[in-house]
């Protein structure tokens, strides 16, 4: 029988010590030198050891889990950021537990409760609602906590997140240059989501100062929100429709093609996210591209900097560059 590999045999096969190699397992870096960390990461790899994390998890009161708990799993934007914290977690002994809420504030309240009764050590979670009461069980746990793409009201956790007012300001400043009088904004549960809130607010306070109107639509209060949007296109010349989220940008492209509808002929068109694939149709759309991957590598990071280097958690709102791509919609 083939014996199983130690900590001590690492250390051997790479020249350092053994309190070294846990230091490394356990990414405590302080005054080691990148030579070092190289020459103990190579030796894992050329003799394929395999940290046992239930021994490690024992030692250090940790479980090694990472919760996330995502608002729509189904959503592409959920996945390009799933992809950033899996990337910067691929060489580390942590393992993640992913909670899909499905769009339900009661299923989210489930999973949270399952993900504390797991003893994970860090969560990253995309909220569902801006109400703390929602997340009550989750505060009291203490377990380091990130929230990301939107933030409960309460300043209790770090947020990282699209810089959703200021790019929303530029889509109202690019609508004005291009001469348009009547936006109509295309959301859903505005009232409960920061980074809707953010983009509406962005919005309407780059066209205040301008012979603008605005007419928000929120799909969730307007069950016959088809037929108000082109009615809207209809009535008022010179309208650009702008969706809010990626998801409601292609609802809105089906409707408005449904119905012969025209872009930018008859309507502009711009979204708030595109889930990647705006450049892929005629006409190409415009759009407020962001950066999930990032913004996942960031909260993870951040999740990582507090449980390995015992830094204090800042409570802050961390902000992620989107990008405005113009294409041919408006």
């Amino acid at each position: 029988m083939e014996k199983k590999l130690t900590i001590n045999d690492i250390a051997k096969a790479a020249n350092v010590s053994k309190t070294t190699v846990s230091r490394f397992l356990n990414q405590k870096y302080e005054n080691m030198s990148e030579e070092t960390k190289q020459r103990i990461a190579n030796t894992i790899d050329e003799l394929n050891y395999s940290p046992n994390r239930r021994a490690q998890s024992l030692k250090n009161h940790r479980s090694y889990l990472i919760g996330i708990s995502v608002a729509d799993i189904s959503n592409p934007y959920t996945s390009r950021l799933l992809k950033g914290i899996n990337d910067e977690l691929a060489d580390l002994p942590y393992q993640v537990i992913i909670m899909d809420a499905d769009n339900s504030t009661k299923i989210e309240k489930q999973n949270i409760q399952k993900l504390i009764a797991d003893d994970v050590d860090g969560v990253i979670i995309q909220p569902l609602t801006n109400m703390a009461s929602q997340y009550q069980n989750l505060i009291d746990s203490k377990i380091v906590t990130i929230q990301v793409d939107r933030y409960i009201d309460e300043h209790i956790w770090p947020a990282v997140v699209s810089d959703n007012f200021n790019k929303s300001f530029e889509v109202g400043e690019i609508l004005r240059e291009k001469h348009y009088k009547h936006v109509i904004l295309l959301t859903n549960n505005a009232e409960n989501i920061s980074s809707r809130k953010n983009r509406i607010n962005g919005l309407l306070k780059s066209i205040e100062s301008s012979n603008m109107t605005a007419l928000i639509v929120d799909v969730d209060k307007n069950p016959d929100w088809k037929p108000l949007i082109i009615a809207e296109i209809e009535n008022n010349a010179n309208s650009a429709l702008y969706a809010l989220n990626g998801e409601l940008l292609w609802e809105a492209i089906r409707v408005l093609r449904s119905n012969n509808i025209q872009f930018p002929e008859d309507v502009g068109v711009i979204g708030y996210d595109d889930n990647g694939f705006a450049d892929l149709i005629t006409p190409a759309l415009s759009a407020i591209v962001q950066s999930p991957v990032t913004i996942g590598k960031t909260a993870v990071n951040k999740v990582l900097d507090v449980l390995n280097n015992d830094e204090q958690i800042e409570i802050i709102k961390t902000q992620i560059p989107a990008t405005f791509e113009n294409r041919e919609s408006l």
